[in-house]
């Protein structure tokens, strides 16, 4: 007898999660292998979106990898809605054309994600190359020079992020490799390529640890960190990029955290977790019901933001094996928490070195 191609199954109001077997047959996917529970956990986590997005349609039909026993399992689902709002259909073994099809789709998407994280993350320090070049027609020798340095590293910094995001795309992953690194002098690289201005202050709360990690990409989501607070809890006439003048509020001491703005406007502070650290800031903060949402690919709340900032942290955070959360700071604000680091008693002085940043009196990074 030839054996039925796939599983009838059943999804009470299309939700995702819930995958009730109506028969199996003859099926050549094995039912008792398949999830009773969870069945969006025991999907790939690359492929969820996908498969909410095909159930919240009409018609069904999606390919994706499903977990067993046995690893990653290609399944294709096709089904429609009943009278009920249940969908209703069949879960089939995906063939070699529905591999072959997915993971061309997948390349598509890779490309597509790598051509908006190069467009977003370059856009900052060109704008403070663009400001300090600027800004040095205005002044003459010393002061027109640090302003043409401070472009200069702006401009390095590009060149070793796009050499890194060309050895993310072709080699499909985000960390290259890892050393034991200062977190503190990533932190302060970090604001220093923001460039805020005057009206948000850095505050390191506690002595930062030495972490094992791949510096640049570690640097790259404390930046998108920093620029988002500032975008979203400074002043209209505050943004990432804008060079700032002498009067740079101060970063705070690693061992205080009492320094404030120029005007009190925003404080964007870095503090030590039990097994990771955080990064939080004091303006109007996220709203509960967008926390979910906030590290999705190309979700924004501003108008003139790409939604990719958020979801490129995420993406760091995971390659590393950390997990990142978003919650309510202390203050407020938005605080994104960092679990799973592995800190290291001692740090290598001259790789700490090669990171660290020269401050202005008071201690504040030129921007």
């Amino acid at each position: 007898m030839e054996r039925r191609p796939g599983v009838a199954y059943r999804r009470p109001n299309g939700d995702p999660d819930r995958f009730v077997v109506e028969a199996g047959g003859e099926s050549r996917l094995d039912v008792d292998a398949l999830p009773r529970t969870g069945w969006l956990e025991a999907t790939a986590e690359a492929d969820r979106q996908r498969l909410r997005s095909a159930l919240d349609g009409g018609d069904v039909d999606v390919t994706y990898r499903l977990a067993t026993g046995d690893g990653p399992l290609w399944v294709r689902e096709c089904g429609r809605r009943d009278g009920d709002g249940d969908v209703v259909g069949y879960l089939l073994p995906a063939g070699e054309g529905d591999e072959r099809r997915r993971r061309l789709e997948r390349q598509r998407e890779r490309l597509e994600e790598f051509a908006s994280v190069v467009s977003h993350d370059l856009r900052n320090p060109l704008s403070v190359a663009v400001g300090n070049v600027e800004l040095a027609k205005e002044f003459e020798g010393e002061a027109a020079d640090e302003r043409l340095d401070r472009a200069h590293e702006a401009l390095d910094w590009m060149d070793d992020l796009i050499s890194d995001l060309l050895a993310l795309a072709r080699e499909g992953h985000t960390v290259e490799e890892t050393a034991t690194v200062d977190l503190r002098a990533v932190v302060d690289a970090a604001w220093r390529t923001v460039g805020a201005g005057p009206e948000a202050a850095l505050v390191v709360e506690d002595p930062l640890p030495t972490v094992e990690c791949d510096r640049s990409r570690l640097r790259q989501a404390l930046e998108n960190l920093f620029r988002n607070a500032i975008e979203h809890g400074a002043s209209d006439d505050c943004s990432p990029g804008e060079v700032s003048g002498e009067g740079d509020a101060d970063v705070g001491d690693a061992t205080s955290g009492s320094v404030e703005p120029a005007d009190g406007s925003l404080r964007v502070l870095v503090g030590v977790l039990s097994d990771g650290f955080y990064v939080a800031d004091d303006g109007p903060g996220i709203d509960p019901s967008e926390r979910e949402s906030v590290f999705e690919p190309g979700h924004t709340t501003a108008d003139d933001g790409t939604g990719f900032g958020l979801a490129i942290v995420e993406r760091i955070a995971e390659a590393h094996g950390w997990s990142v959360s978003v919650t309510e700071g202390r203050a407020g604000g938005a605080r994104f928490e960092f679990a799973g680091v592995e800190s290291v008693d001692e740090v290598d002085s001259t790789e700490s070195d090669r990171e660290s940043v020269a401050t202005e009196p008071g201690g504040s990074p030129p921007t």
